[in-house]
């Protein structure tokens, strides 16, 4: 028996804070497995419960909230302390987040201590509604997934020896910069010569006060905070499901679907694409805080959906045009059936949040617009997208289990309209609007379908309008008609996010499944049959996810791996064993317009701090002459053969190369390219990977400089 101070809620409370306490003093490692939960979650809890936005939030909501705030308040707190100049240090850092957990712990005690005084029940039942999360059954449901998902990421980047292909390279920098400064990395100097870099940072911050709290290396935090942000998908499309649904069993097959079978976002960590996968962390909880605006409007619930839109446009601008669009389409569903009165209301607490939302994203608004107004710089970027960066790939669109997918969520919807669920047609119109935004083309293949919801919603509503628009856009598929080119988001972006809208439906799905198991008659037969039906359903579930996990286990391309653990033990010599002032010559290769790495060592500037022929992408960013000698350094680099060498040795020269770095997928450039006869000295060779020095002749002088290709590079 526990003493009666020691109530079971306080007892748990303490033996998590055991486990932290234990992880905390394991290492590195263990640091870095107690610090992203409570980056991820203890400032998002502390302003929920100080705001209180949603009066009676769920066991499946509470999480996605605490998750979407905790995000937006790290990264505007980056964002502040950089505009005010000041600098997160170390010891900041430590200080803020030992006062968020004490915060939690003073909190949840607290909670304890009132609900004893003010409800006298059995210490069971007060745990049972204190603890939903923990004792619900759906709620252990969704446990399992979460926990299953969670493993299946960390397995899935087993052979990993650092993070994949070209955009985590170029993250991997901000983050060293933003965990040295203890600022947004809005400069990436003296790595770059890249300055007010309208590139969204708010992931990278996250990240660098991981860094600092843990002490972890950076490739570690990347890899094991990606996969954990990856595997948060399923609470935060569950809580969405859930909501809109108001089943608790269409949160536990959302979170299936998007863990378990869809391949987006597990997918996402062969790109490194870590910034979207953060920023759509915070689009549930902003749809459900809009949906929540327009059902009881609040000065709370405007403050709290300020701060994620306000985050979001911190941590990917793309995922806030994503969220605008859907607070469009369903506030326009909404007000299609509103009073005058009440639309005047949700405006006025709309326009409330997005003045605060406005204020708090102010400094880096601004330097967006300053950016964009200088004319030196006020140029079309190739990161931002151009030509086959907005062409659909239909590999990705039929990647996996999508056919199958999308198949079912369309069902879904037709079936959701019919049975008159408004939730469906917002989730049709939500796609429809943003696959109009990518590529208009593509809508062709949409819009029936979109069409025969509305026809049916119509129909059943009996609005003539909405029917006859349904029927008219049952006409335009690509046997009618055709639509000209226009890029307005890149597709890619939209594709890769469809894994939301098709959780969500097939959530919904499941749900209406199970709410079909009640027809209403309650005699001993009909109890037993649905008893039996909904234990086969749920084993069902269980078996799909077994299934899932077993088909997801190897989801990284080996394609988009670029460096192994031949690399890291080479790039972990050249930082001990070469000058920081080192500059080396790599392999590159083709990739949209800028060029990357071909191998390992491309981490060289981002882990080692060394210089690079081909830096990291995000070099695009800086003064043009910079852009265009970097460029045709990777150009001439991309185009070696053998035979040239005569080309790349006076591009050492003239470039002032004092190392060349070959790993075990250096491409064209091979160890014989490097002779010893022609001033190279081999210091290093492992596992493929070879390191050497450059011994040749002084670089030319100013007089000379002229015959070299290109001008002196920039320091």
């Amino acid at each position: 028996m526990l003493p009666r101070a020691l109530t079971i809620r306080r007892a748990l409370l303490l033996a998590a804070l055991c486990c932290v306490a234990a992880a905390w003093l394991a290492g590195p490692a263990g640091r870095l497995a107690a610090a992203l939960p409570l980056l991820l979650f203890a400032p998002g809890y502390l302003v929920e419960r100080a705001l209180r936005p949603c009066p009676r939030p769920t066991a499946f909501l509470r999480p996605s909230l605490w998750l979407g705030l905790s995000l937006s308040l790290v990264a505007l707190l980056y964002e502040w302390a950089t505009a005010l100049g000041l600098s997160l240090a170390p010891l900041a850092i430590d200080g803020l987040a030992a006062a968020c957990g004490l915060g939690v712990l003073w909190r949840l005690w607290l909670d304890d201590q009132r609900r004893k005084t003010k409800d006298q029940t059995s210490e069971v039942d007060a745990i049972a509604a204190d603890w939903p999360l923990v004792l619900g059954p759906w709620s252990w449901a969704l446990l399992a997934v979460f926990a299953l998902a969670l493993w299946l990421r960390f397995y899935q980047i087993r052979d990993l020896a650092l993070p994949a292909w070209v955009d985590s390279v170029h993250h991997a920098l901000m983050i060293r910069v933003a965990f040295e400064r203890g600022q947004a990395p809005l400069s990436l100097r003296p790595y770059l010569p890249v300055d007010q870099i309208p590139y969204h940072w708010g992931y990278h911050v996250v990240m660098a006060a991981a860094l600092r709290l843990s002490g972890a290396t950076l490739p570690q935090a990347m890899l094991w905070g990606g996969q954990l942000l990856n595997a948060l998908h399923v609470l935060t499309v569950a809580a969405l499901a859930a909501y809109l649904w108001r089943r608790p069993v269409a949160g536990v097959a959302a979170g299936i679907t998007v863990g378990l079978l869809s391949i987006m976002p597990a997918y996402y960590v062969s790109w490194g694409r870590y910034t979207q996968l953060t920023g759509l962390l915070l689009l549930p909880a902003a749809m459900i805080a809009w949906r929540e605006l327009l059902r009881a409007p609040s000065r709370r619930l405007a403050a709290a959906l300020a701060l994620l839109l306000a985050g979001m446009s911190l941590i990917h601008f793309l995922v806030l045009a994503f969220a605008l669009c859907y607070m469009a389409v369903s506030g326009l569903v909404w007000a299609l059936s509103a009073r005058p009165r009440e639309l005047r209301s949700r405006l006025a607490h709309a326009a409330l949040g997005a003045g605060l939302a406005l204020a708090l994203a102010g400094p880096w608004l601004w330097s967006l617009a300053s950016r964009a107004l200088r004319p030196t710089i006020g140029r079309s970027q190739p990161l931002a997208g151009a030509g086959s960066y907005y062409v659909l790939d239909s590999n990705l669109l039929w990647a996996g289990l999508n056919r199958w997918l999308i198949a079912l969520a369309l069902l879904v919807a037709l079936w959701a309209v019919w049975r008159r669920r408004g939730r469906a047609v917002e989730q049709m119109l939500w796609l429809a609007a943003l696959t109009v935004l990518a590529e208009p083309w593509l809508a062709l293949y949409l819009l029936p379908a979109l069409g025969a919801t509305l026809l049916l919603w119509g129909a059943q509503r009996r609005r003539p309008p909405i029917a006859i628009g349904g029927a008219a856009l049952l006409l335009l598929n690509p046997a009618t008609a055709r639509l000209p080119y226009i890029a307005v988001l890149n597709n890619e972006v939209v594709v890769i996010t469809l894994f939301i809208p098709i959780g969500v439906l097939l959530g919904g799905g499941a749900g209406l499944v199970w709410g079909a198991m009640d027809d209403g008659r309650s005699n001993v037969r009909t109890l037993a049959y649905r008893s039996w039906a909904r234990i086969a359903f749920a084993v069902a579930l269980a078996a799909v996810s077994a299934w899932g996990a077993w088909n997801m286990r190897d989801v990284v391309n080996p394609g988009t791996v670029l460096a192994t653990q031949a690399d890291v033990a080479a790039l972990g010599w050249a930082a001990e064993h070469t000058p920081p002032d080192a500059r080396y010559l790599i392999s590159a290769a083709a990739w949209l317009g800028t060029g990357r790495g071909a191998d390992g060592g491309w981490w060289l500037l981002p882990l080692t701090g060394r210089w690079t022929s081909t830096p990291p992408v995000v070099y695009d960013y800086g003064p043009p002459d910079y852009v265009r000698e970097t460029r045709a350094r990777t150009q001439q680099v991309m185009a070696f053969q053998a035979g040239q060498e005569q080309q790349l040795y006076q591009l050492i020269d003239c470039e002032r190369i004092t190392y060349v770095y070959l790993g075990p997928k250096s491409g064209a450039l091979t160890p014989a390219a490097f002779p010893a006869d022609q001033g190279f000295v081999k210091l290093y060779e492992r596992d493929g990977a070879t390191i050497f020095a450059v011994r040749r002749p002084a670089p030319p002088t100013p007089a000379r400089r002229a015959e070299c290709s290109r001008t002196e590079p920039a320091p």
